[in-house]
């Protein structure tokens, strides 16, 4: 078998070796003596693979002892940015053009144009820069050409495919996560099935997806990275996937520097500076925490515009245990008259798991359908009824008379959080931070989980409708995020009570 990875820059999954037998000596090899790095630490030195890269091409590159033929014909390979994506594709790309089999087909394959250019120049430019590899190949704005053996490596996009009828030998399928792949945009999903069936006909053939996480499972990175997780776990086997997936696991501190090092392994080796990372997290008060999960800790975490929340890490957070009667609970109340929905989520202090109380949504069937307040009247009182409430974080548009009378009632238990962004946005990060790191879950009520999944982020870090006036509600998780945001700050309360009477006693 193939030696086991290093501790310090080990993949979070990765398929195990069958043999000893590789060619990733044959790139990495062909990387140090033809190629130069062109950005980073080494920017303008000869390329010198380091330990994790050098195993993973011996992992990649595997073969077939009973064959002689190269084991996988399709892999995944996950890295958070900065971790020398574009290289590895050019060295790959590169080394199979000059050293594989007569009449290669070497393509870049991305999500549009321009991306699928980034491998594809990079390649260009070192062919450009290398006196031999320039007297053997033939270059051309989008094509290289190797005339001795009758192969070609070119870029290819999903927005402009050209992939049936073409037979690859090697694909180097770039940030998978960007490829379109959804119930209205389909051409990622059709341009892999077309690359990976046209390799098919070949003795041996690759496509391996270099690639950053996405924001969802429900696309096709998603599916592979499931079916990866799955492969390396051994709960399927199919011996012609490859798997090597780095990211920090859900239960890590996301601001630790040893976070950042298992995630990245470059980190791990000393080739990035951990300044940078940060910087990036003292960025992320201001442009949101969701960006440096997903870039820098390579997390299935969604950005602006995308869902707030990825479905993957909401399944992860649910919880068997409910709420039980007379339970510590903080909540959140967000109402409305008519347009949208109205509801009350409470939150275990203990646990941190939510629950819906009670929502009134509106009747698609009714135009003059609006909310019962005698209704919000009695399901607040049952709340303190049944419930041992700390805090009641409200936002009072539409219902400020009631949260001052909620307040009169059950004084220093109830507060108004007006909806502003500077309030909101800190909030919501902190609930998304929480959420990840497991600190928080929910106990399953469908209702919460739709709202919670309808809404997508925004640049500031918080959250919002698809569109203006979608039909999709995202009420109860405004009160999930005010639920949360009381919680944090009933513990800080309960903290500094306890100080005080240290002090005095």
């Amino acid at each position: 078998m193939l030696p086991a990875a290093d501790d310090l820059w080990a993949p979070a999954y990765s398929v195990p070796s069958l043999t000893d037998l590789t060619r990733g000596p044959n790139v990495t090899d062909f990387a140090s003596t033809l190629l130069k790095a062109s950005r980073g630490f080494k920017v303008g030195e000869p390329v010198d693979f380091t330990a994790w890269q050098s195993w993973l091409m011996d992992r990649l590159f595997e073969v077939n002892p009973a064959t002689g033929l190269m084991r996988y014909r399709r892999a995944v390979i996950g890295l958070p940015r900065k971790n020398g994506k574009s290289l590895l594709g050019t060295a790959i790309a590169l080394e199979h053009l000059v050293y594989g089999a007569p009449g290669g087909q070497v393509y870049s394959a991305a999500s549009d144009r321009a991306q699928a250019r980034i491998v594809f120049g990079e390649a260009r430019q070192q062919v450009l820069d290398n006196p031999a590899l320039s007297r053997i190949i033939k270059v051309y704005k989008d094509v290289l050409e190797l005339p001795s053996k009758g192969s070609i490596y070119r870029a290819l996009s999903a927005d402009a495919m050209r992939a049936h009828g073409l037979a690859p030998s090697l694909v180097v399928a770039d940030e998978l996560h960007a490829w379109p792949s959804s119930m209205s945009n389909q051409r990622g999903d059709e341009l892999w099935e077309a690359l990976t069936q046209g390799s098919g006909d070949r003795p041996e053939s690759l496509v391996v997806a270099i690639t950053t996480a996405g924001g969802h499972t429900d696309t096709l990175l998603g599916r592979l990275y499931e079916y990866g997780r799955r492969v390396s776990n051994g709960d399927i086997e199919d011996p012609q996937f490859g798997f090597w997936w780095w990211e920090a696991q859900d239960d890590a501190d996301p601001t630790d520097p040893v976070t950042w090092k298992a995630a990245n392994p470059n980190l791990a080796e000393g080739l990035m500076d951990q300044g940078d990372f940060e910087a990036a997290i003292a960025e992320a008060g201001a442009t949101g925490f969701s960006a440096f999960q997903r870039y820098r800790l390579n997390k299935w975490v969604r950005l602006a515009g995308e869902d707030f929340i990825s479905p993957h890490y909401w399944e992860l957070s649910q919880r068997p245990e409910g709420i039980a009667k007379g339970a510590q609970v903080t909540a959140g109340f967000d109402g409305s008259i008519s347009g949208d929905a109205t509801g009350i989520v409470i939150q275990d202090v203990a646990t941190g798991t939510l629950g819906v109380h009670q929502v009134w949504e509106p009747d698609p069937q009714d135009p003059e359908w609006t909310v019962d307040q005698h209704e919000v009247e009695a399901s607040i009182k049952k709340l303190f009824e049944q419930y041992d409430v700390k805090m009641l974080w409200c936002d009072p548009s539409f219902y400020e008379a009631n949260v001052l009378d909620w307040s009169k009632t059950y004084k220093r238990r109830v507060e108004r959080i007006p909806p502003t962004n500077h309030r909101v946005a800190p909030m919501a990060q902190q609930f998304l931070a929480d959420l990840v790191s497991g600190e928080i879950g929910h106990d399953g009520d469908a209702r919460l989980s739709r709202h919670v999944l309808n809404a997508v982020a925004t640049e500031a870090g918080s959250f919002r409708k698809e569109k203006k006036n979608s039909p999709r509600k995202i009420d109860l998780l405004a009160c999930a995020v005010l639920a949360n945001g009381a919680r944090q700050a009933a513990k800080e309360r309960q903290k500094s009570t306890a100080q005080r009477k240290a002090v005095i006693l």
